[in-house]
């Protein structure tokens, strides 16, 4: 039997909570929805680090931050490593990818570069980004591939840059009627943001649609292993460069006619460490034992419903800009934070960055300045720019991570044990961020 092809739709800054398949009612992703029904959603997946370059560089190597050496953003990774397209090229694959790179060295990821972006519009004057994934090289691609190669399985990524800001302007939603959730002040500025977000969501999608039309018309429907997931959360306070659920829990939804159950939900926890070692797995390779992360095929094909038991994830900076190193370890029921430099006051791109119409800055100020009349606002910028030592919440009941239960005595148990699971892991990473307590 041929092996199957593998195409990655890796979009950029998409919060999980941000699709109509995992219970947003308000949002519009019908094909992302459609997807999910025909496949398999999973509930518990994770990025060990929730910024770019850091997040792209494990989802290529399998391994974690401390060992591929991107734990920055736009740093390098260690350039000895093996990654990806070297090793689904040994086992017969043409390893391409379209769009966002945001990995280095380039000769360390030497991907078949196969097109990029759409041409910039006036109409969305982006900064910080470029336009969405042009999707017409990628047909060319497919058209061209099943003429000329038939029998060579593919592994074809698929890096959009939605929904990275600067977002798309709103044309479809109502501000007014969008639910807000509590790590987003009610202010009529932050409302047109978040229909801004939902706007670039939900072109997002519609390209997706687009792209599985692509494969259904030039042959890859019916031996294709699909999977749609992103490199971390949304470019909100709380969410990116946080390693609460708002920054590292992700979408990801995976269909393969055949192999995986229709309509299936996973509650099982999978990181982006595993997906490199599952997709090795997939084409019938065997994943090498020195990555951190394992394949989680058994998962997908429904052999197995449970998988990690706890997440681990890092932080470090973004350049001179959200340097709040943080380590922390989540399982089923509770996540520590352990934060390096706790006397720093937090301050992200979002709230430092002018310019950008209905976002960042100008949002981050009028909640600043509700504040000053609001408890709740006032309680929510506190909380964004100031951490302390350690964190400990119950993300079943506190899925949002507000109230901290590090200082309460009754916590003490549970603090302390995975205290020193994040540090024993710390150590085992060669992570030198690691202090004493």
């Amino acid at each position: 039997m041929q092996k199957p092809n593998i195409v990655v739709y890796l979009s950029d800054d998409h919060g999980w909570e941000y699709l109509g398949c995992y219970g947003n009612a308000h949002i519009q992703t019908p094909h992302l929805d459609r997807i999910a029904k025909e496949g398999m959603r999973f509930t518990h997946a994770f990025t060990p680090t929730p910024t770019c370059a850091p997040s792209r560089s494990t989802l290529y190597t399998g391994l974690y931050p401390a060992q591929h050496g991107a734990m920055g953003n736009h740093t390098e990774c260690h350039a000895t490593l093996e990654t990806l397209p070297k090793m689904l090229r040994k086992l017969g694959y043409r390893v391409a990818i379209a769009g966002k790179t945001h990995v280095k060295p380039d000769k360390l990821f030497d991907f078949e570069y196969i097109g990029g972006f759409l041409p910039k519009s006036a109409e969305h004057d982006r900064k910080y980004r470029r336009e969405g994934l042009d999707t017409a090289p990628v047909e060319r691609f497919l058209l061209t591939h099943q003429q000329e190669n038939p029998d060579q399985p593919i592994c074809l990524i698929l890096a959009d840059s939605n929904p990275h800001v600067t977002w798309e302007p709103n044309k479809i939603y109502d501000p007014d009627a969008l639910p807000l959730p509590p790590y987003i002040a009610d202010t009529p500025i932050a409302r047109k943001a978040l229909a801004n977000y939902y706007q670039d969501i939900t072109t997002m999608d519609k390209r997706i649609g687009e792209v599985e039309k692509m494969l259904e018309t030039h042959g890859y429907a019916d031996n294709t292993l699909f999977i749609y997931t992103t490199d971390h959360g949304s470019e909100w306070p709380h969410c990116k460069w946080t390693l609460y659920d708002t920054g590292i829990r992700l979408p990801f939804i995976a269909k393969w006619p055949g192999e995986i159950p229709a309509a299936t939900v996973s509650n099982a926890m999978i990181s982006h460490v595993d997906l490199l070692p599952t997709l090795v797995d997939v084409a019938d390779g065997e994943p090498s034992g020195d990555l951190d992360g394992r394949s989680f095929k058994d998962v997908l094909c429904g052999q197995q419903t449970t998988f990690r038991d706890k997440i681990y994830g890092t932080h470090t900076r973004d350049g001179n800009m959200n340097v709040f190193p943080q380590r922390c370890v989540r399982d089923s029921q509770y996540k520590y934070i352990l934060n390096l430099m706790p006397e720093n006051v937090w301050t992200t791109h979002f709230t430092q960055v002018e310019g950008i119409s209905e976002s960042h800055a100008e949002v981050w100020n009028s909640w600043v300045e509700k504040a000053k009349n609001d408890p709740k606002t006032a309680e929510l910028v506190y909380l964004t720019q100031h951490h302390p030592i350690e964190e400990l919440y119950d993300v079943n009941v506190d899925p949002y991570e507000f109230n901290n239960l590090a200082f309460e005595a009754a916590s003490r148990p549970i603090l302390e044990r995975m205290r020193g699971d994040v540090c024993q892991w710390m150590q085992l990473q060669n992570d030198e961020g690691r202090r004493e307590i």
